[in-house]
This record gives C-alpha cells, sequence and structure tokens, in this order.
C-alpha cells in the first residue's frame, strides 16, 4: 500500500521546522517520508494496512500523518541518529544528549506507536483479572475446622 497523496508533504514539514530548509534536506524529505510510511506499514500489530484498506476509523489518517510527520522533524534534527554527542578540547569535556526518547526502530516513539494501535489492543502485563477462569458466582467457602482456627467449632 502506497502512501496517500497530500498525507505528508514537505510542505507540512518545512512549515514546522524552526528553520529554513537546506537544498540537500529538502531532496531527501520526500524519501524519508516514504520510508517512515513503510516502517509503519511494516508493524504488524499495528494492522494498518487492512485497517487502511476499509474505511477508516475516525481520524486514523490524521494519526498516521501527525506520526510520520514527528518521526522526519525528529530525523532532521538529527540525521545521523545520535543519542549522545560529547568533544573534548582539552581538559574540558562537553557532553550532550541529544535523543532521550526510546526509540522503536530507526523511526518511531513508543509514544508516537501507542497513538496508532487498534482498539481493544493492550498488553495483558500488570493486569489482574477478576473474572478468567471461574465458572459463575464464588460459591462460599466452607469454615476452617482444624486447630490452626480454634474459634471456629468442631
Amino acid at each position: 500500500m502506497s502512501m496517500p497523496d497530500n498525507l505528508v508533504t514537505l510542505e507540512d514539514v518545512r512549515e514546522r521546522f524552526f528553520r529554513a530548509l537546506t537544498p540537500d534536506e529538502e531532496r531527501v524529505i520526500p524519501a524519508w517520508l516514504s520510508d517512515a510510511w513503510d516502517e509503519l506499514m511494516d508493524l504488524p500489530y499495528l494492522r494498518l494496512t487492512e485497517r487502511l484498506a476499509e474505511p477508516p476509523e475516525e481520524g486514523l489518517l490524521e494519526r498516521v500523518g501527525r506520526v510520520i510527520r514527528s518521526a522526519v522533524l525528529r530525523r532532521l534534527q538529527n540525521p545521523q541518529g545520535r543519542r549522545q554527542f560529547s568533544y573534548t578540547v582539552d581538559d574540558a569535556t562537553v557532553s550532550e544528549t541529544l535523543a532521550s526518547e526510546t526509540l522503536s526502530g530507526a523511526w518511531f516513539t513508543d509514544d508516537e506507536l501507542a497513538k496508532l494501535e487498534p482498539a481493544g489492543f493492550a498488553s495483558d502485563a500488570f493486569t489482574i483479572r477478576t473474572d478468567a477462569g471461574l465458572p459463575g458466582p464464588i460459591a462460599p467457602l466452607p469454615p476452617p475446622t482444624d486447630e490452626w482456627y480454634p474459634w471456629t467449632s468442631l
């Protein structure tokens, strides 16, 4: 599936970037937009191919566009994908963290991908299911009848 026309354009990125783009940046941005789209389509748990093939749910295309735009803007700010950069002059070292967010793959943060998850998709980690495997109403427990509970009658 190819990216819909005008979902995210060079002009969208140009308007949102903090400075004027260089000719080289303007040349690579359309390819980056296409690459980001392809990366999203390759994530099977998002099921974007089938969700976009049928009439998409409300706002899905807009969310996909925002995620792609954010990824490309982040790549423009840090094209080498460095997480940390430091340089030393004589006895002074300057260190700078460039990408503190957790990236899933080379493009997207976990928060961005969470915005695109299908409805009802969630991990069961840290979930306590109170009804799992129970046949129906819980039968009352019989009273304890051993030496550990002397206050009960035998």
